[in-house]
């Protein structure tokens, strides 16, 4: 019966997240990962570090959507809700192995499910790949630790460090579990400390395979505490994450942000910490082992918030710590420490503020999905697939950046092109033949023109034929002058009128005054007279623009060359 009900929640709560997450679509995040993914499952790049750290799972798993589905959202949130319903069941069934026939086991499967501490995370497809996995894995191996306990060793072995290899592959923060693993052990201790050594032996291999994996391969960043006083504001925010969840808290959502970052309202923490006095009260008095459970959701909160502190004060300030991507996993310990604690009192007492908790996260559910509804990329990529797909496959596109908020200063790279690629949608891009069209920023494909900035003088005219003319390997410099007032520093583009007897090979340079160089991919030149497109460069301030061949063959006429950033016609 209870095993019944368990999964119905984990049914219902599942498909409910997963509705909610349609209305949503890609974040920046998700396209980094994606196009990486498209890159295949190859060591190398799964260790690839992600930001200042590593998460080979992660990597693996976009790899695989990439492979199985790519572009697809729909197949995303499929994935997900199988991730979150699994996750609700492991819960379920490790409660009903503490607690026997209970509905307790009920009603605290059903606070894991509903609470708002991770479906921000569900939402987020890179957060929910880091999260889902943590849980998942968390809870299998907090299943392996009551194994040992009940007896069965070699079962617990076969899959316990396996679990927590796998979490810390995907998010090397739920190595967090290990001290939920560490109060689980001493909640259900009737036997000597010794009983548990080779077991958290077995666990340290798991530990120590991803610390190699680590120290190798890893990204750390450079970071550093913030002051007491800031630390200690840090911390408030930090626990006012938990004592806010257990009144489904918190309530409202940033407005500027679809990322899942609190702005819980005073109320909320004051009603949370009434409630959490009472549990803490109850536990006393009735069931003083589950303290240890609440121990692990302090250690949680005070290393979470050091280690984002430490790692995006200097960015971001004590922001991070109400941005529920660091939290989602806390539902775990947080979960056991409440149930464990009023698991003694009678349920007809709890079915009250059972109802109210629902009231209250439906509150919270509601606020964010009607922020992670905001998000344009939803409506941009269809636009651009349905564009795309009516244009052909020979339609020539400028390389230019997707619009924000679909990428932001912090996305590896702003540029469309990638993920079209990744996406197998077929186009052509800056290929000589036909001037090239911009994807604005609703999607729509629309004809475009070079605004230029700077334009190549030629160094002598000792050819009449000819501006500047590139004959062998010897490397051509022209200097730019620019049409505008000053000198921009950007992301250049170039166009270059040539015409030539026979396709050469030739790579372009724009360089400053300074000797910074910015290369373009090189390129083949057919033969004949046409234009050339190139671009985007790195940022650079360019005063001088460079030929380079390395055939000695090479024979190029170059009549002007035009630099600039592409832009809409109208």
């Amino acid at each position: 019966m209870l095993r019944a009900v368990v999964v119905a929640i984990a049914v219902v709560q599942s498909t409910v997240l997963g509705l909610l997450a349609r209305r949503g679509s890609w974040l920046s995040d998700d396209l980094d990962f994606l196009v990486q993914g498209a890159r295949g499952f190859a060591p190398a790049e799964l260790l690839t570090p992600v930001n200042d750290h590593i998460a080979p799972g992660l990597r693996f798993v976009y790899a695989g959507f990439v492979w199985i589905a790519p572009f697809n959202h729909d197949a995303t949130v499929a994935w997900r809700m199988l991730m979150q319903a699994a996750a609700i069941t492991l819960m379920g069934l490790l409660l009903l192995r503490l607690l026997g026939s209970n509905w307790w086991v009920v009603a605290g499967t059903l606070f894991y499910a509903i609470t708002p501490l991770s479906m921000p995370s569900f939402m987020s497809l890179s957060s929910g790949v880091n999260n889902l996995c943590a849980h998942v894995f968390g809870l299998l191996l907090l299943h392996a630790t009551i194994d040992w306990y009940d007896g069965r060793r070699r079962r617990a072995v076969a899959y316990g460090p396996l679990s927590l290899l796998i979490s810390l592959a995907c998010w090397e923060k739920s190595a967090l579990i290990v001290v939920t693993v560490v109060a689980l052990a001493l909640y259900l201790r009737d036997r000597p400390i010794r009983y548990w050594i080779q077991y958290f032996v077995a666990l340290a291999v798991g530990v120590v395979v991803f610390g190699i994996l680590y120290f190798v391969y890893g990204n750390p960043s450079q970071g550093h505490l913030p002051g007491p006083r800031q630390l200690f504001t840090a911390l408030a925010r930090g626990f006012a994450v938990p004592i806010g969840a257990l009144v489904g808290g918190p309530w409202r959502w940033q407005n500027f942000t679809i990322m899942g970052t609190a702005a819980a309202p005073a109320a909320a923490v004051i009603l949370g910490g009434l409630v959490f006095a009472l549990i803490i009260a109850i536990a006393w008095r009735r069931e003083r082992r589950a303290l240890l459970l609440w121990g692990s959701v302090l250690v949680y909160v005070v290393v979470t918030v050091v280690l984002v502190a430490y790692g995006r004060f200097t960015l971001f300030g004590d922001l991070f710590t109400s941005h529920y991507h660091y939290w989602s996993d806390l539902s775990v310990p947080l979960t056991l420490a409440v149930v464990l604690s009023l698991r003694t009192v009678r349920m007809r007492w709890a079915v009250v503020p059972m109802a109210a908790l629902c009231c209250l996260v439906a509150v919270s559910d509601a606020g964010f999905a009607r922020t992670w509804a905001k998000n344009p990329a939803k409506e941009y990529f269809a636009t651009v697939t349905a564009e795309l797909e009516q244009a052909g496959p020979n339609v020539n596109l400028w390389d230019t950046a997707m619009p924000q908020p679909i990428v932001n200063a912090l996305t590896n790279d702003l540029r469309l092109s990638p993920v079209l690629r990744m996406a197998h949608i077929p186009f052509r891009l800056q290929e000589p033949g036909s001037e090239p069209l911009m994807v604005d920023e609703q999607g729509h494909l629309r004809p475009a023109q070079l605004a230029v900035w700077s334009r190549g003088e030629p160094p002598s005219r000792t050819n009449p034929f000819c501006n500047l003319l590139l004959h062998g390997t010897e490397p051509l410099t022209a200097r730019l002058k620019s049409t505008q007032p000053e000198v921009a520093t950007a992301n250049w583009f170039v166009k270059a009128a040539y015409f030539s007897n026979r396709q050469n090979r030739v790579s372009i340079e724009l360089a400053d005054d300074d000797g910074n160089v910015a290369a373009l991919p090189a390129a083949d030149w057919p033969a004949g007279v046409g234009s050339m497109y190139f671009g985007p460069s790195q940022r650079i301030k360019a005063t001088q623009l460079r030929l380079r061949s390395s055939d000695p063959a090479t024979n190029l006429c170059v009549e002007n060359f035009d630099i600039g950033l592409p832009r809409v016609n109208g």
